[in-house]
């Protein structure tokens, strides 16, 4: 099935002062205008991605040369005013080397390269004007300081319908502050199917539609919706409303028990990853899981005696909370009594992630055993 490109920008966050600065003369000139104000950024890359996987590369690129790098100066050059809509009223920069390795690592990462040039420069101001129009905005600008300071970077997308022009609906993916000292890594949380074992709801979903000669892909994504819609994984609701609720949106037959069973049996433990669990208590890490699971996930840990693996389990299914909303992440950080910089979070899907690293966890995207157990390595001693 393909998938329509998505653009995403890199972006330079200027610190807390110039930010203020930048900010003020972004919303003035806005007011001045009627235009939309938006957050203040250099482009580092310009690019666009297919699924989510692809931009894997490009954070783990992000975070290994923030890793290498302290918060970035850029030498202001001067004002600027072009005829381009994005390029209205702009601070421009000199060229910076650390700028300039950024650029080329998020570069090297990317699936495709974009051909996006690097032009250092800070936009003030996004409108439809006339040059001469513009170069009027450029004079009310009072520009004093020679230089500016940039202490984050982060990964954010347009809306998919909008565009980058209503900036109003930019989101960002990804957030990582320059040089930060890394709080050390003392958890380790994984998800369950699809990391510690086979992931069994998909695959048992797909079997089930081949069976019965219905759509796999189809069957799939109306199982997960009716997951939450009958309140299953959230425990507000029971098995038989989730089977009830599937079997209308997809015409799937079967007893409860035949369905579930199909799917259970494929929940398979990973002996390798288990044996990575134990490694990390070994070596006094904390381990835990946070799976959006039904009560089937205390029935697998019946069958298969996992949970004792683990320091604590949290399943949506007893929180009344998920994955999807973020600060589920908070509250698992909370109860572990632990600041989420010392959580390093294990999922094999990439929104996920992305909301763990939002709520201040590290994160990696599981995609098979070998990779994942390289970029453990950068974070623990396993």
């Amino acid at each position: 099935m393909s998938t329509e490109p998505r653009r995403f920008s890199v972006f330079l966050v200027p610190a807390a002062g110039d930010r203020r600065w930048a900010d003020g003369v972004i919303h003035e000139l806005a007011d001045r205008y009627d235009t939309l104000p938006f957050e203040p950024h250099v482009t580092v890359y310009g690019g666009a991605f297919s699924n989510d996987a692809e931009l894997e590369p490009v954070r783990r690129a992000l975070a290994d040369a923030a890793a290498g790098t302290g918060p970035i100066t850029l030498q202001v050059a001067g004002l600027g005013v072009t005829e381009e809509y994005f390029r209205s009223l702009f601070v421009s920069f000199g060229e910076d080397p650390a700028l300039r390795r950024l650029h080329e690592a998020v570069k090297g990462a990317v699936a495709q390269d974009s051909g996006y040039l690097l032009v250092p420069h800070l936009s003030l101001f996004y409108a439809d004007l006339p040059l001469a129009a513009k170069e009027t905005a450029a004079r009310t600008v009072a520009l004093d300081r020679q230089e500016m300071r940039f202490d984050q970077v982060k990964i954010v997308v347009p809306d998919p319908v909008t565009g980058w022009s209503d900036a109003r609906r930019w989101q960002t993916l990804f957030r990582l502050r320059l040089g930060a000292p890394a709080e050390k890594v003392t958890t380790v949380i994984f998800d369950y199917g699809g990391v510690l074992a086979e992931e069994g709801f998909r695959e048992g979903l797909f079997e089930l539609a081949r069976r019965q000669g219905l759509d796999p892909i189809a069957v799939h994504g109306a199982g997960m919706e009716a997951v939450y819609a009958s309140g299953y994984v959230l425990g507000t609701g029971s098995q038989s409303a989730f089977w009830q609720s599937l079997r209308e949106r997809t015409g799937l037959r079967g007893s409860d028990r035949e369905l579930s069973n199909l799917i259970l049996d494929r929940f398979v433990l990973r002996p390798r990853m288990m044996e990575t669990v134990r490694a990390l208590r070994a070596k006094g890490y904390r381990t835990a899981i946070l799976s959006d699971q039904t009560d089937w996930l205390e029935w697998l840990d019946r069958r298969d005696g996992f949970f004792r693996e683990f320091d604590r389990i949290f399943n949506s299914y007893r929180l009344g909370k998920g994955k999807r909303d973020p600060s589920v992440f908070d509250d698992v950080a909370r109860e572990l009594g632990i600041a989420p910089g010392e959580a390093l979070f294990v999922d094999d899907m990439l929104a996920n992630v992305v909301r763990a690293e939002s709520r201040g966890m590290r994160g990696i995207l599981f995609e098979d055993e070998p990779r994942f157990e390289r970029d453990l390595k950068r974070y623990t001693e396993v």
